[in-house]
């Protein structure tokens, strides 16, 4: 039976090894190691730099899905990636934050804030991180309730929270938010004012 060449090879590699006195060991050890990690490092390097074009593809794809979803429900994009600022008091002191929306978008003279989701668990409004991030649009841009671009579910949805006006809402008989209280126009101008600051 002939031996194939790769186990000849490895056979002297493993007599070489052994004749190697202790410190010789220990250097070739090392050198292995220290080319394990490096080959290791480009393997995670190469993987990372292919999550991160497939993200931006699966973006680019939403965003365009999302365009197409608000055009067919009547709104025009008047803006992508818009940035505001806007105050927060950390122990009384005065601390600038920055917001950036997706899309402002146009619908019969009004304009909207829109947040695109493309995943079916962060597209739900009441997911806790898109809340907040929802909430902090409505609060940062004085908005009177923004759009959530539901890309899986193929709809424009318009999220609203009452109580950044001041207002308590109350679940209708569906327990769907339908019986929301509505604020009067002054109290809700000086609730956004308060919140703009």
């Amino acid at each position: 039976m002939h031996e194939i060449p790769w186990q000849a090879w490895g056979q002297a590699a493993l007599a070489w090894v052994r004749g190697l006195p202790d410190a010789g060991l220990i250097a070739v050890l090392a050198a292995a190691s220290l080319l394990g990690a490096f080959v290791l490092a480009r393997i995670v390097r190469v993987l990372e730099c292919w999550r991160v074009a497939r993200c931006r593809r699966i973006g680019r794809a939403g965003e365009r899905a999302a365009e197409a979803l608000v055009a067919a429900a009547g709104y025009r994009v008047a803006d992508r990636q818009v940035t505001r600022r806007f105050v927060v008091l950390v122990d009384g002191e005065p601390r600038v934050a920055t917001v950036r929306a997706d899309l402002l978008l146009q619908k019969h003279g009004r304009t909207f804030v829109a947040e695109i989701k493309s995943g079916w668990l962060v597209s739900d409004p009441l997911h806790a991180p898109t809340r907040r991030q929802l909430l902090e649009y409505e609060v940062a841009f004085g908005a009177r309730g923004v759009l959530l671009v539901d890309v899986p579910r193929k709809a424009v949805r318009r999220v609203e929270f009452p109580l950044a006006r001041g207002v308590e809402a109350r679940p209708g008989r569906r327990g769907d938010g339908s019986g929301a209280a509505a604020a009067h126009a002054s109290s809700s101008a000086a609730a956004a004012a308060r919140w703009r600051a």
